[in-house]
């Protein structure tokens, strides 16, 4: 079951890095909707993490490191985009995400 996990968050790293560096068509509908959906994708990228790998994620510094370096890489290539465009507030939104899960999944798991 862990190799379907690992293909989950390594599709996703490839979607999510595949949406940050193509261009946007048109803004977005909803005021701050890309924070939010910042938020939601490295919420479920963190949650595929988790599964991912034998030990908890709060243990796994090399997990977390990744995880946060990786929030910061994609707003730093954004910066080099013509067509996109680096926010802080992006990579915060990524950070809380990220936060949030580690937060509340140990609660959960042994609510469970």
């Amino acid at each position: 079951m862990i190799r379907i996990y690992r293909l989950v968050f390594l599709l996703l790293v490839l979607f999510i890095s595949y949406a940050a560096v193509t261009p946007m068509e048109g803004g977005a509908s909803l005021p701050y909707i890309d924070k939010l959906l910042h938020f939601v994708a490295f919420l479920i990228l963190t949650f595929f993490m988790d599964l991912s790998i034998k030990k908890p994620l709060l243990l796994s510094k090399a997990a977390l490191i990744f995880l946060f370096l990786y929030a910061f890489l994609i707003e730093l290539v954004q910066y080099f985009l013509s067509y996109r465009s680096a926010e802080v507030f992006d990579f915060i939104s990524d950070l809380l995400g990220i936060l949030v899960y580690l937060y509340f999944a140990p609660k959960i798991k042994y609510k469970a």
